[in-house]
């Protein structure tokens, strides 16, 4: 009976413990987010093998820029097209992107990282 009571007891020590590590990702990856900028025009985008990641290429003054949006769904990298110009500020978790026919601006929502729903809320990072 004391070893199923011990058994029980580390089972919801290690789930609480593997939780809060989750939270943590998810808030370090927004303020990561948060304190990045760039700005440049969309010159490419391609799937990179090593990690499965979507890949996107920004120029600005000669100078490459390669990012992915990992955190995000899959939509936000089908949406920009190349061509784009993407400006990412400081100090903000939202993208402007500018296209002949099109400005808009995008929250973005880190909703690829597990627990989204349940961290996003509390995280002082985001423009909820």
């Amino acid at each position: 009976m004391i070893l199923i009571l011990i058994g029980i007891i580390n089972t919801i020590w290690f789930f609480n413990k593997n939780s809060i590590s989750q939270e943590d990702f998810f808030n370090n990856a927004v303020k990561t987010s948060y304190h990045r900028s760039y700005d440049g025009i969309v010159k490419r985008k391609y799937y990179q093998k090593e990690g499965g990641r979507n890949t996107i290429v920004i120029e600005k003054n000669g100078f490459e820029t390669h990012f992915d949006y990992v955190y995000e769904k899959s939509y936000l990298y089908e949406f920009i097209e190349i061509g784009d110009t993407l400006i990412k500020r400081n100090r903000n978790n939202s993208i402007v992107i500018k296209r002949a026919e099109l400005d808009t601006t995008i929250n973005l929502k880190f909703e690829n990282l597990k627990g989204a729903e349940l961290y996003s809320e509390k995280n002082e990072f985001l423009n909820n």
